[in-house]
């Protein structure tokens, strides 16, 4: 919503404070599909496509684990499973991948909203031990510096890879809901790893897991807003926009474009202007972020003109990006005298807004 002239001299301080540039920031991370009315899910035995298969119930169990402490949803397990089909239903899905069979396996209970599906296709670490060998210097006789033999070093590399595809199924119809594919990879290159074979799977399989479960999950995360994340233009033809950070203090509409990553969707922010090294907000909106609008930004028109009248004249003025109660980035831009003028600009009428930003 639009304010009036409100002193905020605590925001203005941490401003200060934060320089221009960018920081990270603190989001909730919500997926495309999203809605809060999808509230149980269960997450059906994943198949394996790997040498290991023993991989899919590694897998299926760590996931679970992770998507119940996430907290999204309601998760049934596979014990949970258990009491709700046959084992050898699990079993025979767990082989064939039949999606829409298992969706219908739930549909009469009515307690699962969802399946979880998926399929490990790569869940595998390698081991190679090289030998290197490494010259040895000293000095001769002459005080010059010469090789004097080798030495040996033994140097263990492993690597190890798990790539995992899931999708969530909506249980009424069998129909799709959002897919992804998440690989992770750990790996260790000494004479003495820290970790063994199996403790470099572990660390590959939690991050692959972790990936899915912000694939599916609502998240907190932290995210950079971007360099461009407040930008200054004036309106070109054709509706196109001429970036710029100078104005004059008689022009009566100026842009302002807040551009954020896709990430930020659903996400609450506040843009303001104030007089740099002021204490006084000028103007300032509230807005929700949109994913739709991550490629073009967000616009509203300001008035150079009105904040130049209202913040003591032609000068130096900052705009600010908020989340919650840090400010997360902020861009200086000029209004400038009129060219052959002095004094103080008039007083303008400051021009309509959309009430969408301006999208």
């Amino acid at each position: 919503m639009r304010t009036a002239m409100i002193c905020l001299a605590l925001v203005c301080v941490t401003v200060h404070v934060a320089g221009c540039g960018e920081k990270p920031m603190a989001i909730t991370q919500y997926p495309e599909f999203y809605t809060e009315d999808l509230k149980t899910i269960a997450v059906v035995p994943f198949r394996s496509e790997a040498s290991d298969r023993r991989a899919g119930g590694r897998i299926t169990e760590r996931f679970t684990r992770d998507l119940q402490q996430n907290g999204t949803y309601n998760v049934f397990s596979h014990n949970d499973l258990q009491a709700m089909m046959d084992q050898q239903d699990l079993e025979i899905f767990a082989g064939t991948g039949d999606a829409s069979a298992a969706a219908a396996s739930f549909r009469p209970g009515g307690k699962v909203q969802a399946l979880l599906v998926g399929t490990v296709t790569m869940y595998e670490a390698t081991r190679d031990v090289q030998t290197h060998y490494e010259p040895v210097y000293g000095t001769d006789r002459h005080g010059n510096r010469v090789q004097t033999g080798t030495r040996s070093r033994n140097i263990t590399r492993i690597e190890a890879v798990v790539s995992i595809s899931a999708a969530l199924i909506r249980v009424s119809d069998g129909t799709q809901i959002h897919a992804a594919t998440e690989t992770g990879r750990a790996s260790e290159n000494s004479e003495n790893p820290r970790r063994d074979q199996l403790g470099c799977l572990e660390a590959a399989t939690e991050q692959a897991v972790g990936r899915l479960v912000e694939q599916f999950g609502v998240v907190r995360k932290d995210v950079r807003p971007g360099k461009n994340a407040i930008r200054f233009a004036r309106s070109g033809m054709g509706g196109t926009r001429n970036f710029a950070d100078r104005f004059s203090s008689n022009d009566a509409t100026a842009l302002l474009v807040v551009t954020l990553p896709e990430s930020c969707d659903r996400n609450a922010f506040r843009w303001l202007i104030c007089r740099t090294k002021g204490d006084v907000e000028l103007d300032s909106d509230d807005f929700v972020w949109d994913r739709g609008s991550s490629r073009g930004g967000m616009t509203w028109e300001i008035c150079p003109a009105q904040l130049a009248a209202d913040g003591g004249g032609p000068g130096s003025y900052t705009a600010q990006l908020i989340s919650g109660h840090d400010v997360v980035m902020s861009r200086k831009f000029t209004i400038d005298k009129p060219k052959g003028e002095g004094g103080q600009p008039a007083r303008t009428e400051k021009p309509k807004r959309n009430r969408d930003g301006g999208r």
